[in-house]
């Protein structure tokens, strides 16, 4: 069953539902205390983020909280300074009220946190406690990364909504580096409206921006197979609610510059991979997962001549793509989030359909759509043009409300 929180819920009730809930659902990795947390929230600070609490992903440093990165390499790590993004959320008036947990470096291997609507079930990941907090109630808003699936993705899985912006928008000072060519800072909320005010306040982009033009291509991708039937429900739900609301929808086809963009964003992944991580291989192997120690196997085996050839590929496509989208006057692509609903809680689930988008480094975002066979989220992700972040935010609000799941 899914729950739904309202996301102007106060401090006092967030509180109340993390010590119910945090035995339970594990989303944090340490806290301030209640005491701390609820005299600072009796005098916020101004901003557009005043009386909001936030998460913080356990790879963005925090001044005042351990940054442990998943792994027992970095535990009781004590950063000095907060991360670029934190520090913009709290001169907005955002109150850090903890680290939500990660999987072991950003990476694969599934920690501790469950998802919110099924225990038994993964709530996705990278981002895993930071998703989940955000829609078991905990918190109102969250910070999380994606270097290939890791906001999309566990917002599909617990419902809520995930925005990742254009890569290089928001500075990644202070985050833990896992692929210098993809890592981009992401947040969870619970609605497009606290998604869009959260984007306002960290770029300062004025209210009246994002134009919508009214037309919305039905992507279904080169990775279409990997779709569960009630995914393909769900998006010929979604276009139908969006063609009822007056917008647009035209089906495309698979375009013929993204087919190759998989594969390549996957030999430059393993190949930054194998080289960030230098020290923690040479000094702490034995304290890596054994997930985690076999992608350095697989990487080392990747060369310079590889990657420079991925890295040409993957600048074809995204100059192709972004004339593709303006010739199109698409506002977004919708296609799916995820292959359906959260599976089981071995694993963070399969990123087949984030990871072209976010190579691409366009913006995307993930909106909640409905219940599965299961009575798990569903949704759909809508993927914007380079730099046209506002124009996305204004097309998801569009679709929020077509969909019926503005709170």
């Amino acid at each position: 069953m899914i729950v739904v929180v309202d996301s102007g819920s106060s401090v006092l009730e967030e509180l109340k539902r993390f010590n119910e809930r945090d035995s339970a659902v594990q989303a944090w990795v340490t806290r301030h205390s209640d005491e701390d947390i609820i005299e600072a929230s009796s005098t916020p600070r101004g901003g557009p983020l005043a009386g909001w609490t936030l998460g913080v992903k356990d790879v963005i440093n925090t001044y005042d909280l351990p940054t442990e990165r998943g792994s027992p390499i970095y535990a009781g790590n004590r950063p000095t300074e907060d991360a670029a993004c934190v520090a913009l959320a709290r001169d907005a008036g955002a109150l850090v009220t903890g680290k939500t947990v990660t999987t072991e470096f950003a990476l694969f291997t599934p920690n501790v946190t469950r998802n919110p609507h099924d225990l038994n079930r993964t709530p996705g990941g990278s981002s895993s406690g930071s998703a989940a907090a955000v829609a078991d109630g905990q918190v109102r808003s969250a910070f999380g990364t994606q270097t290939v699936g890791s906001v999309i993705r566990p917002a599909a899985f617990c419902g809520v909504v995930g925005f990742k912006p254009t890569r290089e928008l928001l500075p990644m000072a202070g985050v833990a580096t896992l692929s210098h060519s993809f890592d981009s800072v992401g947040w969870f909320t619970r609605n497009v409206a606290d998604c869009t005010t959260m984007f306002r306040s960290l770029t300062a982009a004025t209210a009246n921006g994002g134009s919508f033009q009214g037309k919305i291509g039905r992507y279904l991708s080169h990775q279409w197979k990997a779709a569960a039937p009630e995914t393909a429900t769900v998006v010929d739900h979604s276009c139908s609610e969006l063609t009822n609301a007056g917008i647009e929808v035209v089906d495309v086809e698979p375009q013929p510059h993204l087919e190759l963009v998989f594969d390549a964003a996957n030999t430059i992944l393993h190949y930054e991979i194998f080289r960030v991580f230098a020290w923690e291989r040479t000094h702490h192997f034995d304290l890596i997962s054994e997930l985690v120690q076999r992608m350095f196997v697989k990487a080392e085996a990747i060369g310079l001549d590889e990657y420079l050839s991925a890295q040409a590929t993957l600048r074809s496509a995204q100059e192709t793509h972004d004339e593709f989208m303006t010739a199109s006057g698409f506002d977004a692509l919708l296609t799916p989030s995820a292959p359906g609903e959260a599976p089981s809680i071995e694993t963070t689930g399969d990123s087949v359909f984030n990871r072209v988008w976010t190579s691409l480094g366009v913006p995307t975002v993930h909106l909640p759509v409905t219940s599965g066979p299961s009575g798990l989220p569903l949704g759909i992700q809508l993927v914007g043009q380079r730099w046209s972040d506002q124009r996305l935010l204004t097309s998801a609000g569009l679709a929020e409300s077509s969909f019926g799941h503005a709170l």
